[in-house]
C-alpha cells in the first residue's frame, strides 16, 4: 500500500513541479488560490485581487477549507508549497482505496485497483493544471466512502459535511451522502435493527445539515462577502454563462433548468467522460448505489453551457476518481457472490483490466510526460523572465497576464490586467505569447489606455530589439 502511495505521489510531484519548471502557467488559478492562501497564513482574509481589488475569496467561492493549508505556507511562502500539497492530498486518498479492496477482494486485486486509481486520468488532468480547491475534497470522500462502507456511519457523514467548507457545489455531494445512508438504513431497518436506526438518524442529519448549509452558504455568506451582493455563478445556469448581477436573476436560472436537463447528453464530449469514468473500474461502478454520490458534479457539469467542464481535462474530475473507486469496490464485492461463472470471472479481471487501463491513459494523458527529460527543462525565456520581474521590487503591485501571474504573487500585489476599477498598479507586464492575439504595441501606451489619466514609462521592450514576442514592462510615474 505504501509503496503505491508514495510512487504515485512521486510521479504527481515529477508532473506537477515539471510543469512549474517549465514556466508554463494554463491559467490564473495558482496565483488566485495562492493569493487566498496568502491572506490566511498571514492573519488577513484570503483577499484574491486578481479577480479585482480587494475580492474576498469567501464571496466568489466558499473554500474556508483552503485555511488550512496556511501553517505550511507561512512556513514555506509560495505557489510550490500549494503543488506539493496538492499532490499530497491526492496521494494520501490512496490508502483508503486500498484497504477497503484488500478488505472486500484481497491483497492482490487492492494492489492492482490501487495502482489503477492512483494514475487514474481525473488525477493526471487535475495535478497538470496545477493547484485547485478540488484537492481539499479528495481525501475527504475518500475517507467518507471508507467509513460508510466499514458501517462507521458519525464519522462518513462528519467528513462528508467538511466539504461544504470546500466548494458550495459539493452540497450537493454532502446531500447525496446522506441519501444514501438514509435510504440504505430504511432498506435494512427490519433486520439490522439499532445500527439501521442510527445510520437513518445519521443519513438524516447528513441531508438535513447538506440542504441548510448549501442554502445558508449561496443565499447568505457569499452574498455578504461579494461586492455584487449574489453568488456570481448562477447564469451558467440560464444558458449564458453571465454573472447573475449582470444578467441573471435567480428566478430566471432555476427555471431554465428543464430546459438545460434536455441537453445532458449532447455534445458528444459529456458521453465521452462518461464512457472514460466507466471504463475506469471495467464498467464496476454502476453495479454499487454508492456511484450515485457523482451524480451531483456531473449534473452541474453537463447543465453548464461552459464546454470546459464537459471533458476529461482541467480539476474537474479529480473529485469523481474516489467515488468511482470505492463504488468499484463495493460493487465486486456483491458481484463475487454470483451464482454465474462469468460474473465471477469478470469480478477476477476488472482489478487487472482497470490497471491495464489505467496504464493505457498514461500514454495519452498528463503522466507520459514525466519520462522525458523535456518535462522539466525551464523555457528558453526564463532568465529574460527573472532579469524582468528583479525590475518589479518586493511589495509593489502588478497587473499582468497569465504570463508571470503565478510567480508573482508571492512578493507582489498582483492584479489581472484590465480589472482594476479604479486602481492604477505600480507596474504592468505583457506577455505577449501568453494572452495576445496580436502585437499589445509599447506596453507605456496600452497601460494609459488602461488607466486613463495615469502615466506609465516603457522600462522593459524586447520588441525595440526585433522579438515581437518578448516580454514588455511598464512603470507607473508617480
Amino acid at each position: 500500500m505504501w509503496v503505491i502511495t508514495v510512487g504515485c505521489f512521486g510521479a504527481y510531484l515529477a508532473l506537477s513541479l515539471g510543469r512549474w519548471r517549465r514556466q508554463s502557467a494554463p491559467s490564473w488559478d495558482l496565483a488566485i488560490f495562492e493569493q487566498a492562501v496568502k491572506g490566511w497564513a498571514y492573519g488577513g482574509a484570503p483577499i484574491i485581487d486578481i479577480k479585482g481589488p480587494g475580492v474576498n475569496q469567501l464571496g466568489d467561492h466558499f473554500s474556508p477549507l483552503l485555511a488550512v493549508l496556511a501553517p505550511f505556507y507561512r512556513a514555506f511562502p509560495g505557489p510550490v508549497t500549494l503543488l506539493v500539497a496538492q499532490c499530497v492530498l491526492i496521494a494520501i486518498s490512496i490508502p483508503p482505496v486500498i484497504m477497503i479492496t484488500r478488505r472486500f477482494l484481497g491483497a492482490t486485486p487492492a494492489v492492482w485497483l490501487g495502482i489503477a486509481y492512483g494514475i487514474s486520468w481525473g488525477f493526471q488532468s487535475g495535478i497538470d493544471v496545477q493547484f485547485h480547491e478540488y484537492a481539499l475534497a479528495v481525501p475527504l470522500l475518500a475517507f467518507s466512502l471508507w467509513a460508510y462502507l466499514r458501517h462507521r456511519w458519525v464519522l462518513a457523514a462528519v467528513l462528508a459535511v467538511l466539504l461544504l467548507g470546500v466548494k458550495e457545489d459539493l452540497g450537493l455531494t454532502v446531500i447525496a451522502m446522506g441519501t444514501l445512508m438514509l435510504a440504505r438504513g430504511v432498506r435494512r431497518w427490519s433486520d439490522h435493527g439499532e445500527d439501521a436506526g442510527r445510520q437513518i438518524v445519521v443519513g438524516t442529519v447528513t441531508i438535513v445539515v447538506g440542504i441548510v448549509g448549501t442554502m445558508v452558504i449561496l443565499f447568505a455568506v457569499i452574498p455578504a462577502f461579494n461586492g455584487h451582493g449574489a453568488w456570481d455563478y448562477w447564469g451558467r445556469l440560464a444558458g449564458n454563462g453571465q454573472d447573475i448581477s449582470k444578467t441573471t436573476s435567480v428566478g430566471t436560472a432555476l427555471g431554465n433548468v428543464p430546459g438545460l436537463l434536455l441537453g445532458l447528453l449532447t455534445p458528444a464530449a459529456k458521453v465521452n467522460t462518461l464512457v472514460l469514468l466507466a471504463a475506469l473500474s471495467i464498467g464496476s461502478c454502476v453495479f454499487s448505489p454508492l456511484a450515485l454520490v457523482a451524480v451531483p458534479t456531473l449534473l452541474w457539469r453537463f447543465v453548464s453551457p461552459d464546454d470546459v467542464y464537459w471533458g476529461t481535462g482541467w480539476h474537474y474530475s479529480m473529485i469523481l476518481m474516489p467515488i468511482i473507486f470505492m463504488a468499484a469496490a463495493d460493487a465486486l464485492r456483491k458481484l463475487r457472490g454470483s451464482p454465474s461463472r462469468n460474473v465471477r470471472g469478470y469480478v477476477r479481471l476488472v482489478p487487472v483490466l482497470a490497471c491495464v487501463f489505467g496504464l493505457l491513459t498514461c500514454l495519452t494523458f498528463p503522466l507520459k510526460n514525466i519520462v522525458y527529460a523535456s518535462n522539466y527543462e525551464p523555457p528558453p525565456r526564463a532568465a529574460e523572465a527573472e532579469a524582468v520581474m528583479a525590475l518589479m521590487p518586493s511589495s509593489t503591485s502588478v497587473a499582468s497576464d497569465t504570463g508571470l501571474i503565478t510567480r508573482l504573487v508571492t512578493n507582489h500585489t498582483v492584479y489581472w490586467v484590465g480589472s482594476l476599477d479604479g486602481v492604477v498598479p505600480d507596474y504592468l507586464l505583457i506577455d505577449p505569447q501568453a494572452s495576445w492575439s496580436s502585437d499589445p504595441g509599447d506596453p507605456a501606451v496600452l497601460a494609459e489606455t488602461y488607466y486613463p489619466g495615469a502615466t506609465f514609462t516603457t522600462i522593459y521592450d524586447q520588441n525595440t530589439s526585433g522579438d515581437p514576442n518578448g516580454y514588455r514592462l511598464a512603470k507607473h510615474d508617480t
